[in-house]
């Protein structure tokens, strides 16, 4: 029984020490890939989400930050700025406000790489609440009346109009300027549409862009 299994043993000797060596090597390789380690310095973007109706975000910084990452070598190579993007969560704030948030707080990384620096390391946003508010409409006129004209009445409908902005912003008008109207260019009694003046402050119109001018107008007689 011993020389058939001595034979078993021995039988392509060379050949089962090339296999034996060869899957040596293969894992020698798979194991030193997943112990090698590797750093990496990339720019994430930073986005907000889950943002309120009434809510805006006006003001973000930064929009990126500077990460240096190190790790196994398959894992930070897996780290990309769209997949790993920073993500800071508006969902819980309902009103204007400035916030701080650590950047490295909201990192999402694969387990086994580690931050070795991160720049800037605090995040700013600023938030503002939207309102509307209803304002008189402030008529703009130049020039002068070609005689022998007279101006008996001069309106706008509607003479209130309401706007919407950021609410920090919106409480500081009183009244909305028509573009001017030239009543050098006025020849008797008239009818037209004038545009509402859109300042910075004024994010939009609610209900009109415009208003109707309505101008009286009669024709003086000779002096007697």
């Amino acid at each position: 029984m011993a020389d058939p299994l001595k034979n078993l043993l021995f039988r392509n000797l060379g050949l089962k020490a090339s296999a034996l060596a060869l899957a040596l090597l293969v894992w020698a390789i798979i194991s030193g890939g997943e112990r090698a380690y590797s750093e990496k310095t990339l720019k994430l973007p930073v986005e907000v989400v889950h943002v309120s109706e009434n809510l805006e975000v006006s003001g973000l910084r930064p929009e990126e930050v500077t990460v240096s990452l190190k790790g196994a070598s398959k894992f930070v190579a897996a780290v990309g700025a769209e997949a790993n993007a920073i993500r800071i969560d508006l969902a819980n704030v309902k009103e204007t406000g400035k916030l701080n948030y650590f950047a490295e707080d909201y990192l999402d990384l694969p387990e086994g790489v580690q931050v070795v620096s991160i720049h800037p390391k605090m995040i700013e946003v600023f938030v503002e609440e939207f309102a509307t508010r209803e304002v008189p409409v402030r008529l703009q006129l130049r020039g002068r009346l070609p005689a022998p004209l007279r101006l008996l009445s001069a309106r706008v409908l509607p003479d209130r109009i309401a706007v919407m902005g950021y609410k920090s912003r919106i409480e500081r008008i009183d009244a909305v300027l028509t573009e001017e109207f030239d009543l050098g260019t006025a020849t008797g009694s008239l009818t037209r549409r004038l545009a509402l003046r859109q300042t910075p402050d004024i994010l939009k119109f609610r209900d009109r862009r415009d208003v109707e001018l309505q101008l009286e107008i009669e024709e003086r007689g000779p002096r007697k």
